[in-house]
């Protein structure tokens, strides 16, 4: 979304395509640094954890059914482009 000096902002836009409200896990890795924060907007904020590069992101609210939801983060010294990236399991797409 935006890159300057030092660290850049992402995005992964969780869309349910199914025909019930759903909740949603998202995972994501990145080499070397650090997360500064998370925020879903809009919406109450899911738990976040972190181990040595690994970010996982489990929902706060289910997303309705044929809607989206934006899943933000700030990074900081780190490549713009994640070694992995998936929701609910499922190979992120975009990149």
């Amino acid at each position: 979304m935006q890159s300057f000096d030092g660290g850049f902002i992402g995005e992964v836009l969780i869309v349910n395509a199914s025909g019930a409200d759903q909740g949603w896990t998202v995972r994501f890795d990145f080499a070397g640094g650090r997360l500064v924060t998370t925020w879903v907007e809009g919406a109450p904020q899911g738990t976040l954890r972190q181990f040595d590069g690994s970010f996982t992101y489990v929902s706060g609210v289910d997303v309705p059914a044929g809607r989206s939801v934006p899943l933000r983060f700030h990074l900081e010294r780190a490549s713009t482009t994640p070694r992995g990236c998936t929701v609910d399991g499922v190979r992120c797409s975009g990149f």
